[in-house]
């Protein structure tokens, strides 16, 4: 059987500075007096110091000067490796056992489900872009799609039609160098895992 991992991350890309000050906290008083990781109590210790700065800075907020921000992410600094040293400590010492790991404040990596296909995009709009021979197409947001694709040709499309292709991981796409006067015939899907594409309807739109 597969031993769960432990989530090793806490950057700023995973917790704020306030999500961050309330993690650690759970984290030093979890392990706390935890008879499975006693071997840990020193770090623990340090860990818990360095947290109590860290949480008046914190507090300190928008009231703080740059020093004090300064000061703060110095902090914060010395903290995400600490932790993430404590999370892999905890991983090899219960062995990848889950309910461990959750006992000593970490969260543990779940295993991704297949998705499947995505749903078709909907309210497919192109307007004039702001330059001549462009046009900007957007869409609502397709759940779980990581990137989208749009295909335009001339208009009226055909089964002879040939459609040029391209991408971006936002909801909307700026095409260039179209010729003025023409129509062009525009779709769109939303990219995930699933190798499928479930195509917009298709939409008609003049460049100016």
């Amino acid at each position: 059987m597969a031993k769960t991992k432990v989530i090793v991350d806490f950057s700023t890309n995973r917790y704020s500075d306030i999500e961050l000050n309330v993690k650690l906290k759970t984290i030093s008083t979890c392990l706390t007096d935890n008879p499975k990781f006693l071997v840990l109590a020193p770090t623990v210790v340090i860990l818990k110091t360095n947290i109590e700065r860290f949480s008046t800075l914190v507090e300190l907020g928008s009231e703080g000067n740059k020093q004090s921000t300064v000061e703060k992410n110095s902090v914060r600094a010395i903290l995400e490796p600490m932790a993430a040293s404590l999370a892999v400590q905890v991983q090899e010492i219960c062995g990848g056992d889950e309910l461990q790991i959750i006992s000593a404040g970490f969260d543990v990596k779940r295993k991704a489900t297949p998705i499947g296909e995505l749903d078709r995009p909907a309210n497919v709009v192109a307007v004039a872009g702001s330059s001549r021979g462009t046009l900007d197409v957007s869409w609502s947001v397709v759940p779980n799609a990581y990137i989208y694709e749009l295909q335009y040709t001339d208009a009226p499309s055909t089964v002879d039609s040939v459609w040029l292709r391209t991408s971006n991981t936002k909801r909307k796409i700026t095409l260039e160098n179209l010729v003025r006067g023409k129509a062009y015939a525009i779709v769109v899907a939303g990219a995930g895992t699933d190798p499928r594409r479930v195509w917009s309807d298709e939409i008609i739109s003049y460049v100016m």
